[in-house]
């Protein structure tokens, strides 16, 4: 029985000897790096516009310019034009989020991106106009 009491006494100290000299799981969150967006990006659209329906935009293109980053934040204009003439400019501003690969837009007058880096030259935006007529579209856009 002493040995049986000795025995438990030994395992008990080394597994308290243990668990006191490791280290606590650090807290950090490790953000990943940041990319930069900066420069030109052109593609195509495909979408939903309400009492239209769906529609990949035939003869139209967009060209999304990223002419300042500061960090995770930047900004610059989207510009939407057909085989004659730009026909709209919309300055905009956005958010890299902490994983490096996703972010936030959001476009002077209304509507909002959500992106994804999808490698160092392509990018996917997913916008959401929420007025009258509603619209979503997917512009997956290249670096140009």
């Amino acid at each position: 029985m002493k040995r049986f009491v000795c025995a438990l006494t030994i395992l008990a100290i080394a597994v308290l000897a243990c668990g006191c000299t490791t280290t606590a799981p650090s807290s950090q969150v490790v953000s990943a790096a940041i990319p930069d967006l900066t420069g030109n990006w052109s593609g195509t659209m495909e979408g939903f516009i309400e009492e239209k329906g769906y529609t990949d935009y035939p003869g139209e293109a967009m060209t999304m310019s990223v002419t300042d980053q500061r960090g995770r934040i930047f900004s610059g204009e989207i510009v939407f034009s057909n085989q004659t003439a730009t026909h709209e400019v919309k300055a905009f501003a956005g958010a890299i989020n902490p994983d490096g690969r996703t972010f936030s837009i959001v476009e002077h007058g209304g509507g909002s991106s959500t992106g994804t880096l999808l490698s160092p030259g392509e990018l996917e935006l997913v916008y959401i106009e929420r007025a009258v007529p509603f619209t979503i579209a997917i512009d997956t856009l290249k670096k140009v």
